[in-house]
């Protein structure tokens, strides 16, 4: 045997004094200070050279990778939890990061997009992305991000409309619209994934409250558009998870765990078809929530923990192959039936892929630790961990997340600033806003018989008067101040605002669903007992509209109180007959003979406003439901294309076809604010 040389021998001590110290960098996820990467985050590291230990040529990228995560690394990239630090992550969610890095991450609200910016390239700056090669999903929903009361901060985030004014809009380009703008504003901060869109329907149980982040209640609208959304958010490289299945849980009546009453039979029809029809447009990871599912399952557990729901529902019975996400784990619903770290084991045995946290820390920890024990100890089979992270890392692979780009602070602060996303926001908001009470045509509001005008009210007052001011005037205003932190309006604001209404003809009093509806149904009684008409705008979920039918005109806007101001020039509009034009859907084919002449008149075809009431209250307020004033307060342009080359910009004509044939007439009609609306109806000529 030749001698072994000093430099080898060198070499060699070394590499024995290293492997060790590289083991235990591995077994923990650390590689480099959490601090660094959160307080430097100036872009993505370079690389170093590592060199690669030797793996079985067997297994594929996901396999190596999976070699060499330690067990309790393993169940970690199963969570998918909420941080609590902002604008950056806290010392405790810091601990979090480190010692046990999940599988992905929510961010909490911030006030601005750069600094969400930052926060991004600091997570992705973590051992587990850098060493391991493993990225986190990045996540957020859209509108929970923006933290409340900072509408007006520089470079703040532009209010988006909500899902239910999309339904109200009840138009899938609308839909589309809205669905562009939010993608490019999550890829430009830098997420990956989104929780949402929320695809249950809207509830059903009498006193729920409901919520403005759903899609209305016919379950084919909400099949079509949250497809709609989906794909939209895929072309900005953001993966989409549809919340909610098996659907229910905005059946929640106060202090009562949401519940899906629909009978077995025909929930393909109802709640789980938007959920079917996104699996088949390829959504490939999906949010099962804490609804009790009696008629799905009758141990009456939460969905979250019923492998009836996610291992023969959405699994064998809808071929859903992707990925599974459960919870949160750590709310009331599941914390009055069992403990959620157990609750957590019983959601991965019964076929959930990930967890979802409203928290990291020590919860999520000790679940971690537990589930690691519980397969060391033969109590829970590995397997289960084993091929609930391989569907988990084989999305992370198909959506190529390290291959991202880190975002930039400077391009995200420009979200907030840029006018033409403003202006998408306020059109898109103007075609949802509805009218559902017209008595005695108070709508819409001129000059001679509505003026003056007096607002008043909790949340956007300010903005709607100015908004009301660009069309008539005089406008006065009388904000509400003391109700915002008395949850209602007090006897003498109601003294208050009716001894200062001499000579106002109409007010328009703002209706909130966060204030007690007995006080300002009051209001709006002592207001008209002065002899004053009085025109209701009610923001967010229409539930109390039933309670408002004194009015003489009741608008509805589906915004969040805390985001009226966003709201109010689309309001304005709608208020003096500037609102959008729709067009009804033809109900059949018009027929005719060759050469008898077809009466055509746009008036008979078109409304507005264009907004539809997209949920059921209770008769009369039904899904589908508005009440048009006369469209051509709004109407500037028609053009009509009959399919045989003749055209016309005519309101009212006749025309006759000379052949026989089925011909596609197509509308297009302009309102005064240059805003278009189109839709195609067919002749049959014989």
């Amino acid at each position: 045997m030749k001698p072994i040389g000093l430099l080898p021998l060198l070499a060699l001590l070394m590499c024995c004094l290293i492997a060790p110290a590289f083991a235990q960098q591995n077994q923990t996820g650390l590689g480099a200070s959490l601090s660094d990467a959160v307080d430097k985050p100036k872009g993505p590291p370079k690389e170093e050279e590592v060199t690669p230990e030797p793996t079985d040529p067997s297994l594929d990228q996901e396999g190596v990778t999976l070699q060499k995560l330690s067990l309790r690394e393993r169940v970690a990239q199963l969570m998918l939890v909420t941080l609590m630090g902002a604008p950056s992550p806290d010392m405790s969610d810091r601990e979090f990061l480190a010692r046990y890095t999940p599988g992905g991450v929510i961010l909490p609200p911030i006030a601005r997009p750069a600094s969400v910016a930052d926060y991004v390239t600091a997570l992705r700056q973590m051992p587990m992305e850098r060493t391991s090669g493993i990225a986190m999903l990045i996540g957020t929903n859209l509108y929970d991000l923006p933290r409340r009361g900072n509408a007006k901060v520089a470079g703040s985030f532009i209010p988006m409309p909500s899902l239910l004014a999309v339904a109200a809009a009840n138009d899938p380009e609308i839909t589309g619209r809205l669905s562009k703008l939010a993608a490019e504003h999550l890829k430009v901060m830098g997420f990956n994934f989104h929780l949402g869109p929320s695809l249950e329907l809207a509830p059903t149980l009498p006193g729920a409250e409901g919520s403005s982040a759903c899609l209305g209640s016919d379950p084919r609208f909400v099949a079509e558009n949250g497809v709609v959304i989906a794909k939209a958010m895929l072309e900005s490289q953001i993966i989409s998870m549809p919340m909610g299945f098996p659907g229910g849980g905005a059946n929640r009546a106060p202090k009562m765990p949401a519940i899906l009453l629909t009978p077995a039979p025909l929930l393909k029809d109802q709640e789980l078809l938007p959920f079917a029809k996104a699996i088949e447009a390829g959504v490939d990871i999906v949010h099962v929530g804490n609804t009790l599912v009696p008629t799905l399952d009758p141990t009456n557990v939460p969905a979250s923990i019923s492998a009836v729901v996610m291992r023969d529902t959405l699994r064998q019975q809808m071929g859903f192959e992707g990925v599974i996400v459960a919870g949160p784990m750590d709310t009331n619903d599941i914390a009055i039936k069992l403990d959620p770290t157990e609750a957590a084991m019983l959601a991965l045995e019964a076929g959930a892929d990930m967890i979802y946290w409203n928290q990291a820390g020590q919860r999520v920890m000790r679940t971690v630790d537990k589930i690691v024990a519980a397969i060391e100890s033969g109590m829970m089979s590995q397997e289960i961990v084993d091929s609930a992270l391989a569907r988990v890392m084989a999305l992370k692979k198909e959506h190529k997340l390290l291959e991202r780009e880190f975002p930039k602070a400077k391009d995200a602060e420009a979200l907030g600033k840029k006018r033409s996303y403003a202006n998408e926001a306020y059109e898109i908001e103007r075609r949802s806003i509805t009218l559902v009470q017209n008595r005695g045509n108070v709508l819409p509001l001129n000059k001679a018989a509505s003026v003056p005008v007096g607002v008043t009210g909790v949340a956007g007052v300010d903005a709607l008067a100015n908004a009301l001011e660009e069309y008539i005037k005089p406008v006065s205003r009388q904000r509400i101040g003391t109700a915002k932190y008395g949850g209602e309006i007090y006897d003498f604001e109601i003294d208050r605002l009716t001894s200062h209404i001499r000579g106002i003809k109409t007010v328009v009093v703002i209706v909130t669903p966060d204030l007690r509806i007995s006080s300002q149904l009051r209001l709006i009684a002592a207001l008209q007992e002065a002899g004053v008409r009085v025109t209701v705008v009610l923001l967010g979920y229409p539930s109390i509209l039933p309670e408002l039918v004194d009015a003489e005109a009741i608008v509805l806007s589906y915004t969040s109180p805390r985001a009226a101001d966003a709201s109010m020039r689309a309001v304005a509009d709608v208020l003096v007959g500037q609102g959008p034009l729709g067009i009804l859907p033809a109900v059949r084919d018009v027929k005719a003979k060759v050469g008898a002449p077809i009466s055509f008149s746009v008036l008979d075809v078109i409304r507005a406003p264009s907004g539809i009431l997209p949920v059921t209250i209770e008769e009369p307020f039904v899904a589908g439901m508005s009440v048009p004033y006369d469209p051509t307060f709004s109407l500037k342009k028609v053009e009509w294309d009959f399919g045989d080359g003749k055209q016309s910009k005519d309101f009212f004509l006749e025309r006759a076809y000379e052949s026989p044939g089925r011909y596609p007439i197509t509308l297009t009609v302009t309102d005064k604010k240059k805003q278009t609306a189109t839709r195609t109806l067919y002749a049959v000529v014989e």
